[in-house]
């Protein structure tokens, strides 16, 4: 018996009865990324939109966030036994793709929720043409599974602040929810902190970012769903599988000395999911987070060439 059959033993299922409450679930988002469940009011994230992730940092995504999400109990997934696709459809068309298939090919949704014993949820569905939620229950071992991560928002996630490009030049985003404007953190890089602290001293109105201001921005999406390079600039390093991360310096000087940011929700990379610490920042090719409360002028933005040209 192998080590993914023994796991298998210990999912313990429960099986539709009733689903009278159960109803028609349906996409969410540009990318199809999101479902939403009109009989409890939720929107889900896809399962399958977590899987390089690990609990670590999908922890990270879930306390740090401003925009919502939060882990999704047992209670809540079996809630969705007996919902269906729209017709037509199946419900990997709406749920993402499954992470196992069960049987003839039913499948099964496997992550990481709100409980830690067992330390994952399944949910499958049974019977072709696979547009009914038959069966849920607990999943022991749920990291040898490849697993996604049950998470859900009370609010509908695409109508909430996003984080949008601006600038003449493109060199600039807002966070619509703060109404802050930042500095793409790719304009600093090649500057150390005192140079970046000689630019602040030079252009009133710009300050160091806190670690507050910076972790705010986990959960934000991209205004059009692009890629959050077009909207943060140039990462400044891509992790696991190219996930760009963009690292800095903020306003504490100690180590601690740098922050980062990263989308790791693949192909799309439209959705800020971690946030985290870099200590010795400087060996990264670091840029920096820096914020205005006021609207930015254009001559903030043309004097970055002279500004890298004092320095070289």
């Amino acid at each position: 018996m192998t080590p993914r059959t023994l796991v298998l033993v210990v999912a313990v299922l429960a099986v539709c009865v009733g689903g009278a409450s159960a109803a028609e679930l349906s996409n969410r988002g540009t990318h199809g990324e999101f479902f939403f469940d009109p009989a409890t009011g939720l929107t889900w994230c896809d399962p399958d939109m977590l899987t390089d992730a690990d609990r670590a940092t999908l922890d990270v995504f879930i306390t740090r966030n401003s925009t919502g999400w939060a882990w999704a109990t047992s209670a809540q997934i079996d809630a969705l036994l007996g919902s269906t696709a729209p017709a037509g459809s199946d419900l990997e068309d709406v749920m993402g793709a499954a992470q196992f298939y069960v049987g003839i090919g039913g499948p099964r949704w496997i992550g990481y929720h709100a409980g830690t014993s067992p330390d994952g949820w399944l949910i499958q569905s049974d019977n072709e043409p696979f547009d009914v939620l038959s069966q849920s229950g607990g999943q022991s071992g749920v990291e040898s599974w490849g697993p996604g991560g049950w998470f859900v928002n009370a609010a509908d996630p695409t109508t909430l602040p996003r984080l949008a490009d601006q600038g003449v030049h493109r060199q600039l985003f807002q966070d619509q929810g703060s109404g802050l404007y930042w500095c793409d953190p790719a304009l600093f890089v090649g500057l150390t902190r005192d140079q970046v602290t000689d630019w602040l001293a030079a252009n009133p109105g710009w300050r160091w970012a806190s670690a507050a201001e910076v972790a705010a921005l986990v959960g934000r999406l991209s205004v059009g769903d692009v890629s959050l390079v077009e909207i943060l600039g140039a990462p400044q390093f891509f992790a696991g599988a190219g996930e760009p991360r963009w690292i800095g310096y903020y306003e504490q000087v100690a180590q601690p000395d740098g922050l980062l940011l990263e989308a790791n929700i693949e192909p799309y990379y439209h959705i800020v999911t971690n946030y985290g610490t870099q200590s010795f920042a400087a060996g990264w090719n670091p840029g920096a987070w820096v914020v205005t409360a006021g609207t930015p002028t254009p001559t903030a933005e043309a004097s970055w060439g002279e500004v890298k040209r004092i320095y070289r």
